[in-house]
C-alpha cells in the first residue's frame, strides 16, 4: 500500500478495475460506464479482503480508503448491475451508497437493477449529495429513501417507473433541506394526492416550513395544479416549465386557479406539448412574470383572451404553427420589450 497514486478521474469499463482503484490513495471522480460485464458493485470493502485475491467474474469493488475522497459518481448504460454487501457480496440490503459519505454529485442511469427493491434498508445515498440524477431506475415507489438528503440542492427524475409519488418530497423542500431545482419525467402521477402541508403546523408558521424549491421541470400537470401544492410552492417557486406531454390538451378552471397562486413566478413554459389546445387564462395574475416560452405547441392557436401580464419582458412563441398566433404577437410589438418568434 505505499506509494499510492493520487487521480480526480478515472473510468471503468471491466471489473479488472478493481485492482486499479486499490493502487489509487485519493480519487475524486469515478465513472462505471457501458459495461455489461460489471454484473455486481460494493461500495466500501476494506484493503484486507482485496487483498485475499478474491477473483470473481463480473465483481466490481470500491475500496473503504477512497470513500472519504470520492465527490463524483457516474454510473451509465451497466444494464445487468446490482448492488453488493461489502462484507459479504451477497445483495445488499444495508447502507447501500453510504459508505461514500462525502459524495457531492451521483448521476445513475440505465441500470434498472441497481437500486431494486431489497438493495437497500432505508436511505440510499449519503446526506453530503447536493446533486443526483437517477434515469431509468426503479424500484423506489417514493422519495422516502432520498429523505435523508438534507444537502441536496437538484434532483431529477427521468423514467423512474410509473408508480412513483412524491411521498418524502417535504424534507427535501423544508425545516434543514436545501432542494433548488427539481426535474421529473415519465412518472405521470408523480404528484398524486399530495398535501405538502403539514397538518400539525398552523398556516402562519415560521419560514422553515415553507419551500425553497426554486425551478420545476415535469411533464406532469394535472396533479401539479391543485391548491394545497400551489399555494405550498408560492413562497419560493419563480420558475415553472410543462414539456414534453401528448396528454395535455388544455387546462380546467380549478387548475388555472391553482396556477395563479404561484404569483412569484418570473419564467413559465409550456414545450413540446404536441396536443394542447390553448394556454390557460388567468396568466395575468401572474404579476411578476418576466418570461413566457410557448415552444413547438402547433395546436395552440392563440393567446389567452383575457391577456398577459404587464410585467412581461419577454414572448418566447416559436414553431407553433398558427397565423392567428403570430399576429397577436406581432400586435404586441412595443408593449412587450422582445418577442421571438422564431427558434
Amino acid at each position: 500500500m505505499e506509494n499510492l497514486a493520487v487521480l480526480k478521474e478515472l473510468t471503468v469499463r471491466t471489473p479488472q478495475h478493481s485492482k486499479r482503484l486499490l493502487t489509487l490513495n485519493s480519487l475524486e471522480k469515478l465513472e462505471i460506464s457501458k459495461c455489461e460485464n460489471i454484473t455486481r458493485l460494493a461500495v466500501g470493502v476494506h484493503v484486507q479482503q482485496l487483498e485475499q485475491g478474491q477473483e470473481e467474474d463480473g465483481l466490481l469493488l470500491i475500496p473503504a480508503h477512497l470513500c472519504d475522497s470520492l465527490q463524483e459518481l457516474v454510473i451509465y448504460k451497466c444494464p445487468n448491475l446490482v448492488l453488493m454487501d461489502p462484507l459479504s457480496f451477497l445483495p445488499a440490503d444495508g447502507e447501500g451508497f453510504q459508505a461514500l459519505r462525502f459524495l457531492q454529485r451521483l448521476k445513475i442511469s440505465e441500470c434498472p437493477n441497481l437500486l431494486s427493491p431489497g438493495s437497500f434498508s432505508r436511505y440510499l445515498f449519503p446526506s453530503s449529495l447536493q446533486k443526483l440524477f437517477l434515469h431509468g431506475v426503479e424500484g423506489m415507489g417514493t422519495l422516502e429513501p432520498l429523505s435523508n438528503l438534507t444537502s441536496l440542492m437538484r434532483l431529477e427524475l427521468w423514467s423512474c417507473g410509473e408508480n412513483l409519488r412524491c411521498t418524502g418530497l417535504g424534507p427535501l423542500l423544508t425545516t434543514t433541506g436545501q432542494l433548488r431545482k427539481l426535474r421529473v419525467h415519465g412518472s405521470p402521477r408523480f404528484f398524486a394526492g399530495w398535501d405538502p402541508r403539514p397538518a400539525q403546523i398552523p398556516r402562519d408558521v415560521s419560514s422553515s416550513s415553507l419551500s425553497k424549491l426554486q425551478k420545476l421541470l415535469t411533464d406532469e400537470a394535472a396533479d401539479l395544479l391543485v391548491e394545497p401544492i400551489c399555494t405550498f410552492l408560492s413562497s419560493s417557486l419563480i420558475e415553472l416549465r410543462f414539456y414534453q406531454n401528448q396528454n395535455i390538451e388544455g387546462f380546467t378552471t380549478q387548475q388555472e386557479d391553482a396556477l395563479s397562486l404561484l404569483n412569484g413566478l418570473r419564467e413559465l413554459g409550456f414545450e413540446i406539448l404536441n396536443n394542447l389546445q390553448q394556454l390557460p387564462r388567468g396568466l395575468y395574475r401572474l404579476t411578476n412574470l418576466k418570461r413566457l416560452v410557448v415552444y413547438a405547441c402547433p395546436t395552440v392557436q392563440s393567446l389567452p383572451i383575457d391577456g398577459l401580464p404587464e410585467s412581461l419582458e419577454e414572448l418566447y412563441v416559436p414553431g407553433c404553427g398558427s397565423d392567428e398566433l403570430e399576429q397577436q404577437c406581432e400586435g404586441l410589438v412595443g408593449t412587450i420589450p422582445r418577442i421571438i418568434l422564431s427558434p
